[in-house]
């Protein structure tokens, strides 16, 4: 009887769960979120990442810039989702550069946040301000690489990979159970 009773249980809290929107798949990996965007699309985690409910993608907290205060190039974007594996960040060995669809999603106009240079960028502010205003992507033709840029108008465009101007980079993993 009393096993009854807690399967009963656990099957009514997962489905409550389920109803709510929430990720339960995901609390396993990463706990439970310290805190939440405004709309709730977003949730922040204490590893230092952020998951979207929405399209199921990782974010990293922190961009480059704000971790070494240095621009990187394309190449060095790529060295560096290496070390974030090797070192298994945030306990993943699947971090990667986004592709533009998954960059373009942390656009939205209806969001404010401060880029590095105290500038107006469009990503949620649960977001910490100060991050680069774009990030490099694995979109690449020859020598160039797409860039996905947070200002303005966002968009996106084919930067060098030495000596592109928009040199950041923010990882991202697609969130799995």
């Amino acid at each position: 009887m009393k096993s009854s009773i807690s399967v009963k249980f656990l099957l009514g809290t997962f489905l409550i769960c389920l109803c709510l929107n929430t990720s339960l798949a995901f609390a396993g990996d990463i706990g439970a979120p310290v805190s939440r965007s405004a709309d709730g699309q977003l949730l922040e985690f204490e590893n230092a990442t952020i998951l979207d409910k929405n399209t199921g993608l990782l974010w990293m907290r922190n961009d480059y810039w704000q971790m070494f205060k240095q621009w990187v190039n394309w190449y060095t974007a790529s060295e560096f989702v290496q070390r974030m594996n090797n070192r298994k960040f945030a306990g993943y060995t699947d971090w990667r550069l986004p592709t533009v669809e998954e960059a373009q999603t942390l656009y939205n106009r209806r969001k404010r946040n401060l880029d590095k240079d105290g500038d107006k960028i469009f990503i949620d502010p649960i977001f910490p301000q100060g991050p680069g205003w774009s990030t490099w992507t694995s979109a690449e033709k020859k020598d160039k690489a797409m860039v996905v840029s947070y200002k303005d108008e966002g968009g996106s465009s084919y930067q060098d990979k030495v000596d592109g101007t928009d040199a950041f980079i923010r990882l991202v993993r697609t969130a799995t159970p």
